[in-house]
């Protein structure tokens, strides 16, 4: 055990985010009472989960004993643990100067650091943690680290990033200083496009999401920002309690938007603030982790990814409020902490190319380049300027991009990560190819990957009919993005992403970025006609799209392609929509840093069928390593389909297999067989946003404008229950994410599911769905 100051006044002993040298197994965690207890190691912490607390609310104890623990020059010992709201974490160390105890306060919304006062000890013998929940359901949580902290040396280290102001006298202009507001390097638009784009937008509600952001950082003062790390937009999974709240990054680009569009000097000015208020952060990173003595923890290259990127925008749409002084300060940390940095992840990380996290830094990377070819060398010093010297880089990012999409887009237009990551990547793709386009005078469309206009299939696969989203979530999403959608869209004029975003434009307006406005004149005005089947084979997607009445109904399946990322236990799931609501749902997931996020991913959480077992949590493997695809056909009157699903259910199903079969669009049948190899038998989850109300055999959902009754079997046992979903008190700290307000839902505090359960070993379970639609749909 070795104890690694991370500042003059303060150390961490147990870094269990660095799974290289975490000491995790030098603790017990023996838990008695509590069910399904379970620890497992992940790349940023040790996973916490349990199945249901003990009588007297346990769901978690450590315990370890220590030889030698010095901690003479520290009074305060701290856990950083995410759980929870109302959990309560207790602490109790036995001293060489005899027994320290505390009972910390419920967790909160937002995490804080539970502390241990040593009251002079010296030496600690040993340590006891212990998490306590209030309620009697399934939960989850994260160890992050365990340290020590002086209470006296704290206040002189945090001092040490205040004084500053607004007034940046050798770095900018004046507030009195008269701008152009002309882009200065024209990469995201030129001073024509731009006039073009106030033509089209300057006074259409459809900007109220960037003149809503714009008012927003007007209120808030950058330099107050300044500290130790820049940190991951508004994501509290990882960093310190004292920083919560604190938002550097992407507030700058939006300022720097509104500010040229409405050609306001004083938000031109504050984003220029925000770029030098992040180069003067020590460190573009979300926490400690990265930078720790030992540790070789890192985020891929994403925080200095957000820094190059904030700057890089602020510089080509604000540069001419900069002094030379200030643009060469910028443009050193892009060269130096930002480009180095991605740099390194991209040699260092091969799974990047096969996901979405090559393509995330690529913008970034391109832009920084972009800019840096403009402006170097900064010192010629007399010399001939030979040719850039920088270009080679560039042209080393352009490259691995078009190795990633060809590793990470299927043969089949699909994606494996869901809608969220793959309208970030599609965004990610256009943003690169646009830039790139503008750098080297091609055109755009000419230089995005071939891959990516396979995808048309893909839109159309998970085009949502339900009135609020615009996509079907599935894997690890909470919204389709904006900017994604509209370049998709401008790239693809004849497919259903024309669809998507002529829907989202409507629903939610533009997203906060001047780039794909600059487009929308080059998108038509709807996609093409809806087909009754869909299937995407390499993908494993399947759904039918039928008309009832004037309603649309929508049934979707998902399958399973071997060994995707940000796979959820939902293999053989579906989701079906009637008239403008979902009657069976996927939430898909919430921000991160929420403990319910994990949860989200269970089998229990999607409508899926799971072996019954009342001591441990049943779940398949994740990501499953083999294919798992339905088979089907279907046209506008009838749809059939079919998968077996025992793949990846080793030990716990010997047989599963579900049938869909739905006659006309307002009927259908969902069969289970099934055979388990222990537990008491099955359970059949189905879940929604919608009420449910239980009568008898029958379960009545109810819609806006439609109604859906499942008929339920014999001798089966069912229940609705109210999962724990978004906790309220988490508002103020989601209101930031205003991605998640534009796009996503609000959903309730509960999720509602119903539970029917089959005892035996094996077995056919079999469920008849009605939809009824009335007569003022449409």
């Amino acid at each position: 055990m070795r104890i690694t100051p991370i500042n003059s006044a303060e150390a961490v002993f147990e870094p269990f985010f660095d799974e290289r040298i975490s000491e995790l197994d030098q603790w017990s965690s023996d838990t008695p009472g509590a069910v399904g207890v379970k620890l497992t190691q992940s790349w940023a912490f040790v996973i916490i989960n349990w199945e249901a607390p003990a009588a007297d609310g346990l769901v978690l104890r450590l315990h370890r004993n220590y030889d030698h623990f010095d901690c003479s020059l520290y009074d305060r010992l701290i856990v950083a643990i995410n759980l929870p709201e109302d959990c309560v974490i207790s602490l109790s160390a036995e001293t060489d100067a005899g027994r320290r105890t505390r009972q910390g306060t419920p967790c909160g919304p937002t995490r804080h650091e539970e502390w241990l006062a040593l009251d002079g000890a010296k030496q600690i013998k040993s340590l006891t943690v212990e998490i306590r929940s209030p309620h009697r359901v399934a939960g989850s949580g994260w160890l992050l680290w365990f340290g020590l902290q002086s209470t006296a040396r704290l206040p002189a280290h945090l001092a040490q990033w205040g004084g500053y102001d607004e007034r940046w006298d050798k770095y900018l202009q004046p507030p009195d200083f008269e701008p152009t507001f002309k882009p200065t390097y024209g990469l995201m638009l030129n001073a024509d496009e731009l006039d073009a784009v106030r033509t089209d937008f300057a006074n259409s509600d459809i900007t109220r999401e960037l003149r809503t952001t714009g008012e927003m950082v007007r209120h808030i003062n950058p330099e107050s920002q300044i500290g130790e790390n820049i940190h991951f937009w508004n994501f509290n999974g990882f960093r310190r309690e004292r920083d919560i709240g604190r938002m550097l990054t992407m507030n700058g680009p939006f300022a720097a938007q509104a500010g040229v569009l409405w050609k306001d000097k004083e938000l031109c000015r504050l984003a220029a603030r925000y770029a030098l208020s992040l180069v003067h952060c020590d460190h573009w990173e979300d926490v400690f982790f990265a930078w720790m003595r030992g540790s070789n923890w890192d985020q891929r290259g994403f925080l200095q990814s957000l820094g190059v990127l904030d700057c890089a925008i602020i510089l080509d749409l604000c540069g001419e409020w900069f002094t030379p002084l200030g643009r060469d300060l910028t443009l050193r940390r892009i060269a130096t902490e930002g480009h180095g940095a991605m740099c390194h992840a991209s040699w260092w990380w091969e799974y990047m190319y096969h996901t979405n996290q090559m393509v995330w830094i690529t913008p970034a990377r391109l832009y920084g380049l972009l800019i840096l070819e403009k402006t170097m060398p900064v010192r010629g010093e007399g010399f001939p300027v030979p040719p850039s010297r920088v270009a080679p880089h560039t042209e080393i990012v352009w490259d691995n991009l078009q190795d990633n999409l060809s590793k990470a887009l299927l043969s089949d237009g699909g994606y494996v990560e869901g809608p969220n990551y793959f309208t970030w990547v599609a965004r990610q793709v256009a943003f690169s190819a646009l830039l790139y386009a503008r750098g080297r005078n091609r055109d755009a469309r000419e230089l995005v990957p071939a891959p990516i206009f396979k995808t048309a299939p893909l839109a159309e696969m998970l085009y949502s009919t339900d009135d609020g989203q615009d996509m079907i979530l599935t894997g690890d999403a909470m919204i389709a993005v904006g900017e994604g959608l509209a370049f998709l869209a401008w790239l693809m004029p004849d497919s259903h992403w024309v669809t998507i975003y002529r829907k989202s434009l409507k629903r939610a307006g533009a997203a906060a970025m001047l780039l794909p406005m600059r487009l929308d004149r080059e998108i038509p005005a709807e996609g093409p006609p809806l087909r009754p089947f869909l299937h995407m084979p390499d993908l494993g997607y399947m759904a039918s799209v039928r008309k009832l009445g004037d309603a649309w109904v929508k049934l979707f399946i998902i399958g399973n392609k071997a060994g995707g990322d940000h796979q959820h236990e939902d293999k053989g799931s579906f989701v079906l929509e009637c008239a403008g609501d979902s009657f069976a749902f996927d939430f898909g997931v919430t921000d991160y840093a929420n403990p319910v996020c994990d949860l989200l991913k269970q089998c229990q959480r999607h409508n899926m069928l799971t072996p019954w077992s009342e001591t441990e949590r049943p779940k398949p493997q994740n990501p499953i390593r083999v294919d798992v695809k339905p088979q089907g056909s279907g046209d506008a009157t009838r749809f059939h389909a079919t998968m077996d699903v025992t793949p990846g259910w080793e030990g716990w199903f010997s047989l599963w297999r579900r049938t869909w079969d739905s006659p006309a669009p307002d009927r259908f049948t969902i069969t289970d067989e099934w055979a388990v190899e222990k537990g008491e038998g099955v359970i059949f989850h189905w879940t929604t946003r919608l009420p449910m109300k239980l009568d008898g055999n029958r379960v009545i959902i109810r819609g806006r404008r439609a109604t859906a009754e499942l008929t339920l079997p014999e001798n089966v046992e069912a229940a609705i229950d109210q999962l724990p979903l978004l906790d309220r008190r988490r508002r103020a700290t989601d209101q930031l994410r205003r991605e998640l307000i534009q796009y996503g839902w609000d959903h309730a505090e509960t999720q509602p599911r119903l539970t029917v359960r089959q005892r035996g070993r094996s077995g056919t379970l079999r469920i008849e769905v009605r939809l009824i639609v009335s007569s003022s749909s449409g």
